[in-house]
């Protein structure tokens, strides 16, 4: 029996999140509780795990795309099990504009990204005045 993982609610005014890093992959036998991925939202960042024994049948979200509550990110089930056609995931905004990538892009937040994305800013442009800025 298959189990879709939905991007869950980590607070109550939180309506998206932002899929940071996948800790698995595809075809990999995990326990319940271990660590599948890191969920950033403009409020917290966390890590999800898994809600039941079995093998990662498919990823639905790629790290860095950011999804509402409730959409499908990845489906467990047994590793011998067929999978149909998976639900499209509904991606809410890129995370930031194409120019920007590296170690500065990935430490942006969700609120950050989409406000960069929208204004078409270059944000390795922007100098930074946070914690550990150069």
């Amino acid at each position: 029996m298959t189990t879709t993982i939905p991007m869950p609610q980590l607070g109550e005014s939180v309506v998206e999140g932002t899929i940071g890093k996948w800790h698995v992959r595809e075809g990999q036998a995990v326990k319940q509780y271990d660590v599948l991925l890191d969920v950033t939202t403009d409020k917290v960042d966390t890590e999800i795990t898994a809600p039941a024994t079995g093998t990662v049948l498919r990823i639905l979200v790629s790290e860095g795309e950011t999804v509402h509550v409730g959409t499908p990110i990845a489906i467990l089930g047994e590793a011998d099990e067929a999978m149909e056609a998976p639900p499209t995931p509904a991606v809410t905004a890129p995370t930031t504009p194409s120019p920007s990538t590296g170690a500065a892009a990935a430490r942006l937040s969700p609120v950050v990204a989409r406000m960069a994305a929208e204004h078409q800013l270059d944000v390795s442009q922007i100098p930074g005045t946070g914690l550990g800025a150069v």
